[in-house]
């Protein structure tokens, strides 16, 4: 176009009068000034949408204050009307743990959360570190219904090969302009440069990794380069952690991060930063503004965009498959696994249901938290069973017991851990602050004040040099009030959920409650 433009004003300055004079000429010269200007400019700005950390979340929700069908904030659904919206050049990427935080997402392995997003459609996608539970069999078949590209620059097998259905980098166009993006998960920021091995794959040291990465884009034509990087959640980023991490790496344009510690866009010397919103409740809007000619990234904007279902409505493809993934788990959680034979509540909290023993003794048990650690004692086959009453969420009521009821009963996934322990420490752990909201099996405990005055293990005193094998759930290992990893010479965790294990005792047989007994007293 900038070549007719010359041609055009050359022939006026040769004398040629006749043609190019009069008011003909110069409202046609001026439209195709116009249109010239503007198809220099029509593709400048490319817009990404980014999400990050879905966890499963599928649907558009209520908020914390509000139970009502209005207000409901987040979804798929949503979020395909928003990114239809965009009239730029446009495409969208996701960072990754798509499905740890609902039944939706861990029941299917992810497989729902990756039904969802193809319908947006989604170009890219990091792995997260929660995505990485999965087995190399179970992450293929996720990788494999999966339309978009999933990216995972430093991952590899125990064996030291790539996964071979996981890319390195993938170059995608956008308004003409080559994009290459690459992925990169850590786990540790502190360390982010060192191997890390887990259960089933190695994470190669992240610079290595992003210079081979961001050779072969620029080999291949990549007019810009853009690395997803997914932090570990448990794990916090320092404030130099960015300067310190890009300054060992070929120069990347922009660096799209799961990290909430970045509350808005900054620049680490050419570098831009934007992070992307969790849960599905928002989603970033990234805004690529390029020189006109030269195609040169010139700056970052970037703003998120609240997925409200009120003012953006649903799309009709995207909620179908939304739904009909909640009712494939409707369908399991209606799953039967057993009966129970009677009530078994969290807590009793009616005098008249409590015997005259427990109303003395100062300490009312939970039945359920009771039950829940005879389970485990028996599944694990230990001398005693502890579990934290917190991590219960409801009660189990008389007749069938379905799937459903587990996750309502026990919702968090909490799975049991085996911990060998010698008596005295033990002891010490129980005169913690933390038992005073405990179940135990195979134990009985008698307090005064702070003091443990008595404890016995499987019907005898406990021997203070002597290793006991201890089942318990994994919260009460990492919690600091009980100070068990600390204390324990040996711990393995069973990888099997409480959840799983509740269910294993009622598909057993009818369940019946153990009678009334006292497992725990206090007295001052």
């Amino acid at each position: 176009m900038k070549h007719i433009i010359r041609h055009t004003l050359r022939t006026k300055s040769s004398g040629r009068r006749g043609y190019l004079s009069g008011g003909i000429i110069r409202p046609a010269l001026a439209a195709l000034l116009l249109f010239s200007l503007s198809a220099c400019t029509k593709t400048d700005k490319i817009i990404i949408y980014a999400t990050a950390r879905s966890g499963g979340w599928l649907w558009a929700r209520p908020g914390a204050d509000s139970g009502s069908e209005k207000g409901k904030t987040g979804g798929y659904a949503v979020f395909r009307k928003v990114y239809d919206r965009e009239k730029n050049p446009k495409l969208a990427v996701d960072l990754g743990n798509w499905f740890s935080d609902t039944p939706e997402g861990y029941l299917t392995k992810g497989g729902a959360v990756a039904a969802c997003m193809n319908t947006v459609p989604y170009a890219v996608s990091a792995l997260g570190p929660e995505d990485l539970v999965l087995s190399p069999a179970d992450l293929e078949k996720l990788v494999r219904v999966s339309s978009f590209t999933v990216l995972a620059s430093n991952l590899y097998l125990r064996n030291n090969k790539k996964p071979p259905f996981i890319k390195s980098q993938q170059i995608v166009s956008a308004g003409g302009t080559r994009i290459g993006f690459l992925a990169i998960t850590i786990m540790e920021p502190a360390k982010a440069n060192t191997q890390r091995y887990l259960s089933n794959y190695k994470l190669e040291k992240a610079s290595y990794e992003i210079e081979r990465s961001v050779k072969s884009l620029k080999d291949a034509g990549a007019r810009v380069t853009i690395l997803l990087l997914s932090v570990n959640p448990k794990k916090q980023a320092a404030k130099d952690f960015y300067v310190s991490f890009l300054e060992k790496l070929p120069r990347l344009d922009l660096v799209i991060t799961d990290d909430p510690g970045i509350k808005k866009p900054m620049r680490v010397n050419r570098t831009w930063i934007v992070s992307a919103p969790q849960k599905l409740m928002s989603a970033a809007r990234i805004e690529l503004s390029f020189e006109p000619g030269t195609g040169r990234l010139m700056g970052v904007g970037a703003r998120n965009i609240r997925l409200e279902r009120d003012k953006y409505g649903e799309d009709a493809a995207t909620l179908e498959t939304v739904n009909r993934q909640r009712a494939l788990i409707q369908k399991l959680f209606s799953k039967r696994v057993g009966t129970a034979a009677s009530d078994i509540r969290k807590s009793e909290n009616s005098p008249a249901s409590l015997s005259a023993a427990k109303l003395n003794s100062g300490v009312v048990d939970s039945p359920l938290g009771n039950f829940t650690a005879d389970c485990v004692k028996r599944w694990a086959r230990s001398n005693a069973a502890i579990i934290n009453n917190s991590v219960l969420g409801g009660d189990i009521l008389k007749g069938p017991v379905t799937t459903g009821d587990l996750y309502r009963v026990l919702p968090f996934d909490t799975s049991v851990v085996f911990v060998k322990i010698r008596g005295s420490d033990l002891q010490r752990v129980m005169e913690g602050p933390a038992s005073d909201d405990i179940s135990v099996s195979g134990m009985e405990i008698r307090m005064r004040g702070p003091a443990v005055e008595l404890m016995m293990i499987e019907g005898s005193p406990v021997k203070p040099d002597h290793i006991y094998r201890i089942a318990v759930p994994d919260s009460i290992v990492t919690d600091k009030d009980y100070s068990l990893l600390a204390s324990a010479t040996e711990f393995a965790n069973s990888k099997r959920f409480l959840r799983e294990v509740l269910g294993w005792c009622f598909s057993r047989q009818t369940v019946t409650p153990k009678p009334d007994l006292i497992r725990i007293t206090r007295t001052q």
